[in-house]
């Protein structure tokens, strides 16, 4: 909650409680798709950056 309301503002600016929710809604997917990438990229008992 604490990164959400950081990135995206404490308030909503949609008054209906039906766009409000569409609003957090999106709002849930892009930060989901920030962290998402930026999360490295690794396979299981292999370090990251070497050969494969």
């Amino acid at each position: 909650m604490f990164r959400f309301k950081t990135l995206f503002g404490d308030r909503l600016s949609a008054r209906l409680l039906e766009t409000q929710t569409t609003q957090v809604v999106i709002g849930c997917a892009a930060l989901n798709r920030m962290t998402h990438l930026g999360m490295p990229k690794s396979d299981k008992g292999r370090v990251s950056g070497e050969a494969a």
